[in-house]
């Protein structure tokens, strides 16, 4: 660019010359713009040139020579062969050489990021771009707004440059007022742009994430041996995209397949695939756990910058807004979080006691349930006998036993392993119905009355067990203790006859009791057998028949003897003998006397 004037300076571009500002994105410059021209050709800038700097555009663009010698750093007009719109200005760079003209110039690396900016925010258009110059006609604003820009890309590509001994700053303090600040204002917010990510304009934005954004996996994910769920990733100007679990030891949970059905490799998913998280319902555990899945890849990257290029060392190296294409590795990651919630098992039944034809409640029974890696529930049989266990981890062989029997006719003996819970169909909800004890003992109770129905106390009994149909009617006491049922270790057991015979009294209502009454699997025929009756009363001859006792008789069999004889009163006997013999007497008299006095006759 050319002064007529000694004050009015040439302004050419400045080449980003000085170390530190060539524009370096890892460090390394690039060598060349991509999909950029490799090179541009410059139109004749020779005899255009333009001026703003009283507040009023000034040029010789339409042969304004009226206007020639206006203003104060006239710039001369740069543009690209070919090119229309503000896309096709080219800024020179280096205060302190002559501006390119008709010239072929050839790419040589990416402006520093305070140039790319000033570069890239003047292509935004008037009234878009961070500062624009009013008060000219429309047809002038990319004119004047390109002399604006033109000149603070010189101030801050070239500081210390001179031209004929004066810097690209001088003379600002003769620039109208408004067109200055405007000036400071642009420069001072280029020099923020430090590096090519705040200073280059993106045309295509990248996105990559899943879908869903979290996973969660439950018992409605159960499918055989794995809890299971699908996901896909959404992709927008990405490829090489890969997809992890960000802890390696979960990464054999994940998989998938194209849309055409093949297998996916991990390595390279594409926008829409497939993907799966398949959890092994054994791996679950009882609490669950969560991991997370990560997804990485190359941005297709397009954006607007600006691209320096030159001729030689003769002319100055100008700048000039391009596309670059590249490919970005996406250094922050993409995360899924998922959460593997496990369905828990449900185990139930009913506990009850083969006594009164099977339906005892067994009541207030204890059962554990266990398993090898040290899980232990304990659950106690409700009103109902009803044993439920809940929230069992899947994947497990557990071990049920019953561990407190409170009924003493049953003993708790019951256990099983617990096999549903596990394999390669686990059940949720095992139900095992009713679960039987078997009865052990019965409880006999004995009623003796008198002929009005009260009971008659200290009566003895003893109890004989026969075989259930046998015959048996009349026994003797002798016979009827040596058959009689003995206590042996608090149980009622035939046999043992060296021990005493088990011997019942009634008490004060009439009732005796033969406890714990060991019974097998058979059914048998009892019989309580009177052995001595209290004072008063007759002995009962014809033994109690209890039948058919056995594991499904009630808990309690009763049976009932009632006394025929009326009770000789204790209560003024010695009267009643005394009547007796007197009546004895007289009627020995009376015969004796007519015995006498047939004979006198005869």
């Amino acid at each position: 660019m050319k002064t007529r004037k000694r004050r009015l300076v040439l302004l050419v571009a400045a080449g980003l010359t000085l170390g530190g500002l060539a524009f370096c994105g890892n460090g390394q410059a690039y060598a060349a713009a991509t999909n950029a021209p490799q090179s541009i050709r410059v139109g004749n800038s020779g005899d255009k040139w333009v001026t703003v700097s009283q507040g009023k555009i000034r040029s010789n663009i339409r042969g304004d020579a009226d206007n020639a010698n206006s203003g104060f750093h006239r710039c001369n007009i740069i543009k690209q062969d070919g090119k229309t719109g503000r896309d096709a200005y080219v800024f020179c760079i280096d205060w302190s050489k002559r501006a390119p003209s008709n010239r072929e110039l050839v790419a040589q690396y990416q402006a520093n990021g305070a140039v790319q900016w000033l570069v890239t925010d003047f292509t935004k258009g008037h009234n878009k771009s961070f500062e624009s110059i009013d008060g000219v006609d429309k047809d002038d604003y990319d004119l004047a707004d390109y002399w604006l820009y033109q000149i603070v890309i010189h101030m801050v590509a070239s500081p210390n440059a001179t031209y004929n001994g004066d810097k690209a700053d001088a003379y600002m303090d003769q620039f109208d007022p408004g067109i200055r600040n405007k000036i400071y204002r642009l420069k001072a917010e280029a020099l923020k742009h430090k590096n090519d990510s705040s200073s280059e304009i993106v045309l295509n934005s990248a996105s990559l994430n899943f879908d869903p954004s979290s996973l969660n996996l439950g018992s409605g994910d159960l499918h055989g041996d794995n809890y299971e769920k699908g996901f896909t990733t959404k992709s927008n100007n990405m490829h090489d995209i890969q997809v992890h679990a960000k802890d390696s030891k979960y990464e054999k949970y994940l998989s998938g397949t194209r849309k055409n059905g093949s297998k996916i490799d991990l390595q390279n998913v594409n926008d829409g695939d497939n993907l799966k998280v398949s959890v092994p319902y054994k791996d679950a555990g009882k609490d669950g756990f969560s991991f997370q899945v990560k997804a990485t890849g190359h941005w297709n990257k397009e954006a607007r910058v600006a691209w320096i290029y030159g001729a030689g060392s003769e002319v100055q190296q100008v700048a000039k807004s391009t596309v670059k294409a590249s490919t970005v590795p996406m250094n922050a990651e993409t995360l899924m979080t998922v959460n593997v919630k496990p369905s828990l098992g449900r185990l139930t039944f009913i506990k009850k006691g083969t006594g009164n034809d099977n339906k005892d409640v067994l009541e207030g029974t204890q059962f554990e349930l266990t398993s090898s890696d040290g899980f232990s529930q304990k659950q106690t049989a409700g009103q109902d006998g009803r044993v439920t266990f809940d929230n069992l981890p899947l994947g497990k062989k557990y071990h049920l036993k019953e561990v407190k029997q409170p009924n003493k006719n049953y003993n708790g003996n019951y256990d099983r392993d617990i096999t549903e819970l596990t394999g390669n169909n686990p059940q949720r909800d095992v139900d095992l119905g009713t679960l039987y004890n078997t009865k052990r003992y019965a409880n006999f109770e004995l009623d003796k009355k008198n002929v009005s129905g009260s009971g008659i106390a200290g009566a003895q009994f003893v109890l004989i067990k026969k075989t259930w149909g046998a015959n048996f009617d009349y026994v003797s006491i002798e016979d009827a203790k040596k058959q009689a049922l003995r206590e042996v270790n608090g149980e009622l057991v035939d046999g043992h006859a060296d021990k005493s015979p088990y011997i019942a009294t009634t008490n004060d209502q009439g009732k005796a009791y033969f406890n714990q009454v060991l019974l097998d699997d058979d059914f048998h025929d009892y019989y309580a057998v009177e052995i001595k009756s209290p004072n008063g009363y007759a002995l009962g001859t014809k033994p109690i028949k209890l039948e058919k006792v056995g594991r499904t008789s009630p808990n309690v069999v009763k049976g009932e003897m009632t006394d025929t004889v009326q009770p000789i009163p204790t209560t003024g006997s010695e009267t009643l003998l005394l009547e007796a013999v007197t009546v004895t007497t007289i009627v020995t008299l009376v015969v004796g006397y007519g015995y006498h006095e047939s004979k006198k006759e005869r």
